[in-house]
């Protein structure tokens, strides 16, 4: 069965877990009547709660998102961020790989956000042959490269630009452009780290006036393309274990009674959002008709073969259009 919109099922639940992209942020936007649901749920005493993928820590993401208009209390109660995660095992040195139990040089794929590595004992290098293992940041597409691959060009969109206006850095929709480095680390046998397993991200790109948010590659696309190729990858955030546990732990100590029984998880992904929920023993609940699974429906997937490509059923799924419903 499915449900038009959140509220038609929130009686079942004291603990709303929203992921952020394809649920209530558009890329450009928010959806209609999403965060009217979520400031409905707070005023009527539920705990809501954010968990995103995204590697800054949350601090940060809040910042962000108070500029967009989410407003802390009124909104939600709580954020968590699997930056947050990749921040407390970089300071507590308990990062270790399969066969390297001391690491200590990291080479960054793309613009990172670093926060996570500030004040603690690992060191950026800027020649990847330095390094013990890499670090997945976020994967923009910059000018020499834009340059190698101009045969390419109609894939990128511009996503900073420096204070004169120039562009600095671009998006791909495509992984292609990121072969090369995922070659390097391969031959180097460099095992990988990254807390953002997301795929793809539905971006706005202020840089070009009137286009629409479009689906960009992200993190988990190039951490992806590692782990195919036989490389070893360490991971935080949605789908895995950890970063449910870590929300836990931070959900108890802000008071928030715990019983999974009455907890869900909103997400648009099944790969990671609702994955992740099951693995954590909480209730799934996907968007069909906002962010990835609308996308990956639109390209002439069913619901069942993605639920079947990650050894889910489809009766484990709690169904919604929407957020806001319509």
């Amino acid at each position: 069965m499915q449900y038009n919109g959140l509220l038609e099922i929130a009686d079942n639940f004291d603990l709303f877990i929203f992921d952020a992209y394809g649920v209530f942020w558009e890329g450009n936007g928010f959806y209609k009547g999403s965060r009217e649901v979520m400031q409905h749920l707070v005023a009527h005493g539920k705990n809501v709660a954010v968990l995103s993928n995204t590697t800054q820590l949350r601090q940060t993401a809040i910042e962000g998102y108070i500029k967009k208009g989410l407003l802390p209390q009124r909104d939600y109660n709580m954020f968590i961020t699997s930056g947050d995660l990749l921040y407390k095992n970089l300071h507590e040195e308990s990062l270790e790989f399969q066969n390297l139990r001391a690491p200590l040089k990291y080479y960054v794929i793309g613009s990172p956000h670093i926060q996570a590595f500030a004040a603690t004992k690992y060191i950026e290098v800027k020649n990847i042959e330095e390094a013990d293992f890499v670090y997945c940041g976020v994967p923009y597409v910059f000018a020499a490269d834009k340059e190698k691959y101009r045969q390419l060009d109609e894939y990128f969109w511009p996503a900073k630009s420096d204070e004169n206006g120039n562009i600095t850095a671009w998006d791909s929709v495509i992984e292609q452009p990121f072969a090369e480095i995922v070659d390097k680390v391969i031959e180097l046998r460099l095992p990988a780290l990254n807390a953002n397993p997301d795929f793809m991200a539905k971006e706005g790109h202020k840089l070009v006036p009137g286009l629409e948010a479009v689906f960009v590659v992200r993190n988990g696309t190039v951490a992806e393309m590692i782990r195919k190729r036989g490389g070893e990858v360490l991971e935080y955030g949605k789908p895995h274990k950890n970063i449910y546990d870590y929300a836990f732990e931070e959900f108890g100590k802000q008071g928030i009674n715990i019983n999974k029984q009455r907890c869900c998880m909103i997400g648009d992904t099944v790969r990671t959002d609702i994955k992740g929920a099951i693995n954590a023993g909480i209730a799934p609940i996907l968007c069909t008709a906002t962010g990835v699974t609308a996308e990956e429906i639109f390209k002439g997937n069913t619901l069942e073969s993605l639920c079947n490509n990650e050894n889910i059923e489809l009766k484990q799924i709690i169904q919604i259009k929407s957020v806001g419903g319509g």
